[in-house]
């Protein structure tokens, strides 16, 4: 399946497949197999919520209900909804790459983010910054801040098991509010786990279960760091938690 690109003209999404690309103010991204998604209308009022803060002042809910029901309902995709810097709202409907169960990872070089807070301007550095991580034989990079503690990931987020439950970097770790931390945070809760928020170097995480969580793969267990810590895995509960996360996903509403 190829990619296809429509933008909203104020009544209708329009095919512009093939359109010269236009740098983002906002995206959103999830994973939409034969018609389900986890926490699909989070990732619709997050997309919102960034809009406004970017100064979108229109509604956005006849785009957002036309994105619905445009939507296929059969297939393994990965669209993404824009708001792009000239103010055009738009949806790519982009076939899923290969998903995973595990990741490498590499120590970022630099923070190159702009607006930590906000998916979609950073997409471009963020992708370059994964792609230096690949050449060291890595699948994504490790964001640090300038006291060397971890942040994020280049496309992912990252949270750790210990005997005393979840952890993730605290919320002044400026980064994007991710839905599927907020899903696995609620899991882990309604399993008994203790959830932390706590400041991690990379050495402190040295033997660790580390997890990296997107709306794509949904959990993965990190199964080494390159020139990093040595990671702990724990093959049971990965198993368990990528069930307990998948069985999250619904049917799309309709429109």
């Amino acid at each position: 399946m190829d990619v296809l690109r429509f933008r909203w003209n104020g009544s209708e999404l329009v095919d512009v497949t093939g359109a010269p690309e236009i740098p983002l103010y906002v995206a959103d991204s999830f994973l939409l197999n034969d018609g389900k998604v986890v926490a699909y209308q989070r990732h619709l009022d997050r997309f919102a919520a960034s809009a406004e803060f970017q100064g979108l002042v229109r509604p956005l809910d006849d785009f957002l209900s036309a994105v619905t029901a445009s939507l296929p309902r059969t297939g393994k995709l990965f669209p993404r909804i824009d708001l792009t810097e000239r103010g055009e709202l738009e949806l790519h409907i982009r076939p899923a790459p290969e998903l995973h169960e595990t990741i490498v990872l590499a120590t970022a070089s630099l923070d190159p983010r702009v607006e930590p807070t906000i998916k979609g301007p950073d997409i471009p550095a963020l992708n370059a910054l994964r792609a230096e991580a690949q050449t060291q034989g890595a699948d994504d990079a490790v964001i640090l801040d300038a006291q060397g503690r971890v942040v994020d990931g280049s496309t992912t987020c990252l949270i750790w098991f210990t005997e005393g439950g979840l952890h993730l970097p605290p919320a002044e770790a400026l980064r994007v509010n991710s839905v599927s931390v907020a899903v696995v945070r609620e899991l882990a809760a309604q399993g008994g786990f203790s959830v932390s928020e706590t400041w991690a170097t990379p050495a402190d995480l040295e033997g660790v279960e580390l997890y990296a969580v997107n709306a794509l793969h949904g959990i993965r267990s990190a199964v080494s760091w390159v020139n990093g810590p040595s990671l702990s895995v724990n093959e049971e509960r990965l198993a368990h938690w990528r069930q307990q996360y998948d069985l999250l996903a619904e049917e799309l509403p309709e429109a």
